[in-house]
């Protein structure tokens, strides 16, 4: 996707995905969906700021993803320790197991 390409309401959209992902749960497709949304940050054009509809979107996403950071790593937090939990209790099983 080329910078002249790229449009506030593509912006948009994936953020509207994000957080529609997020509520339902489905990290992993946010998972998807995130990276490409700083890619976009990456890449916006030079005069977006200029643009009140660019600066809108990209104010709401940031906000958003400010937000969103303390929950991911909760997540990202109760995922490794459940990891960490089944990594042990199948080492103890193998242990009883032999």
């Amino acid at each position: 996707m080329s910078k002249e390409q790229r449009s506030p309401e593509q912006l948009n959209a994936l953020y509207e995905q994000l957080k529609q992902q997020v509520a339902d749960s489905e990290y992993e497709s946010a998972a998807d969906t995130l990276p490409k949304i700083l890619s976009f940050l990456e890449q916006l054009p030079d005069d977006w700021t200029e643009s009140r509809e660019w600066i809108t979107v990209v104010a709401a996403v940031d906000d958003y993803l400010n937000e969103l950071q303390p929950e991911l790593e909760s997540v990202q937090k109760e995922t490794n320790a459940a990891i960490t939990k089944i990594g042990k209790s199948k080492k103890g099983v193998k242990a009883y197991t032999k």
